[in-house]
């Protein structure tokens, strides 16, 4: 039998919503707090930070610096910052992990599968075959890459083509 090892999504398996206390993380990530070695890209309202548990190697997501639930509820100059922020992932994904497509979207609400009451734009880099039967039969997402190679190979992306 073969083994595939994972040992970072243990976090998220074993967490349950009491372990992340009161704080949103997405805030705690806006604000210089969390885990900032996931966040490769910030503007004034808003910044780009990598996803801890991803659906693929770069999965992006684009959040307002303000704490808000929907796309409602943004200012139209957070939502272009939003937005600007989401084109800014395709293009630096785009030069650095070379995708083929993208999945974009925004998961609104806990019944659309959102895991944070703090509207943000998912940008998941895709590949021609990317697909396999290890999440059909194994219920196994396989990643290339580790999230730390990721950031890094993003920075360097941020670095040629300009900040956020």
């Amino acid at each position: 039998m073969k083994r595939l090892w994972a040992p970072w999504r243990m976090a998220y398996v074993s967490s349950s919503p009491a372990d992340t206390g009161d704080e949103c993380f997405l805030c705690a990530a806006a604000s210089g707090g969390g885990d900032q070695s996931l966040v490769v890209g910030r503007g004034r309202l808003a910044y780009l930070l990598m996803n801890r548990f991803p659906y693929t190697s770069g999965h992006l997501m684009a959040v307002p610096v303000r704490h808000t639930p929907g796309v409602l509820t943004l200012t139209e100059e957070e939502g272009a910052a939003v937005f600007a922020a989401t084109q800014r992932a395709v293009r630096v994904l785009t030069d650095a992990l070379h995708p083929d497509g993208f999945n974009i979207g925004v998961n609104q609400g806990s019944a659309a599968g959102a895991s944070a009451e703090h509207v943000h734009v998912h940008v998941v880099p895709r590949w021609a075959g990317d697909t396999n039967f290890m999440p059909v039969l194994g219920d196994v997402k396989v990643l290339p890459q580790d999230l730390e190679t990721t950031a890094a190979n993003l920075r360097e992306a941020f670095t040629r083509l300009g900040p956020l």
